[in-house]
């Protein structure tokens, strides 16, 4: 089944109608939330010390012997396994908020730090670029890291939470190694990629053979090292100043994850990749959830439609005031994102691999 409500939010299930009369009408259903307004206070006091308490970390080695470094929390009588895969600069102590507001959904959380990235192994001399050589690198560390750390125990189900690069990387993973998790959440995915000032066929163009021609390892046109706090006005990523600000402050407080801009390397492998899951077939079959932020200027929304119109089993919602980073953004759009990820995972828990 398929509908259109208001050009805002597109399902293609009856068991989202209630989701779908929440966003519109702005009555979320009650989550266990931390309200925005208490971020600043209760991140120190109450969403670190359980994240830190709850969460054991350890360290993997990929296929090249690079560190991957996770994190993970194990319930003792668990519905499945939610495991998070993390969009390009991102590191596992950003999502301590999430775990602690999905903590009552009897689930087990798995998070790790991509290659070139967190506190995983950095890959070149100067560990402020964002480098990979092969897209597929993040793949494959990905089904490392679910081989090893995630089904080292049964689950009932595996269910995958991915953000931007993340959600790239996790469609990828399912090409390549189908039917090895039970479901997909993609929030805001890289299935395309703003670069302007540059027009993105010229950026594509270029850094291809700008790395082909050994270059790889350069900065992007414009690209620098990580830079010490931005000001929130006029930034891309989300419309909460406490969860912007709260960010900024966890790389202030471990520089160790502090990441630039990303190489002409990367950018040449994230276009080939996004090529890739333009135009390969067949479709995806496990259940997809894809929830996109109308106000999203970095990915932007065209190609994530025309993606998910070509799944058979895929769920697309539409938050109309939401930014890049939905998972971090003001209360009401959050809170419609976190009450559709529990539903996702209740209708799909225990069903077994």
């Amino acid at each position: 089944m398929c509908c259109l409500v208001e050009e805002v939010v597109l399902v293609r299930s009856v068991s989202c109608f209630c989701l779908v009369i929440a966003v519109l009408t702005g009555s979320v259903l009650p989550v266990r939330a931390i309200n925005e307004k208490d971020v600043p206070k209760l991140s120190d006091s109450l969403v670190m010390p359980y994240f830190l308490e709850h969460f054991t970390f350890g360290v993997i080695k990929n296929r090249d012997g690079g560190e991957i470094r996770y994190a993970k929390s194990e319930a003792a009588d668990e519905k499945g396994a939610l495991v998070i895969v993390d969009g390009r600069t991102e590191f596992m102590a950003k999502y301590a908020e999430v775990f602690y507001d999905l903590r009552d959904s009897g689930f087990s959380f798995y998070i790790y730090d991509h290659r070139g990235q967190g506190e995983s192994s950095r890959l070149l001399p100067d560990p402020q670029k964002g480098h990979v050589e092969h897209f597929d690198d993040y793949v494959d560390d990905l089904q490392v890291f679910l081989a090893a750390v995630v089904k080292s125990r049964p689950h009932k189900a595996i269910i995958l939470l991915a953000h931007s690069m993340g959600g790239a990387v996790s469609v990828l993973h399912e090409r390549k190694y189908p039917g090895t998790v039970t479901g997909m959440i993609l929030c805001s995915p890289m299935f395309s990629i703003n670069t302007g000032p540059f027009p993105s066929l010229l950026a594509k163009d270029l850094s291809r053979v700008l790395t082909s021609l050994g270059f790889g390892s350069r900065y992007v046109f414009g690209g620098k090292p990580y830079q010490h706090h931005h000001a929130f006005a006029n930034n891309e990523l989300t419309g909460s100043f406490a969860r912007y600000e709260l960010n900024w402050r966890r790389v202030e407080e471990n520089p160790r994850v502090a990441l630039g801009s990303p190489t002409l390397s990367w950018l040449a492998e994230a276009f080939a990749a996004i090529d890739r899951i333009k135009n390969d077939t067949p479709p995806l079959q496990i259940p997809l959830l894809l929830l996109v932020g109308g106000e999203d200027t970095v990915v932007g929304q065209k190609a994530q439609k025309a993606f998910c119109s070509m799944q058979p089993n895929c769920s697309l919602i539409v938050l109309p005031h939401g930014r890049h980073e939905l998972l971090m953004e003001k209360d009401q759009t959050r809170d419609a994102v976190l009450l559709s990820i529990k539903d996702f995972l209740k209708r799909h828990a225990g069903e077994t691999l």
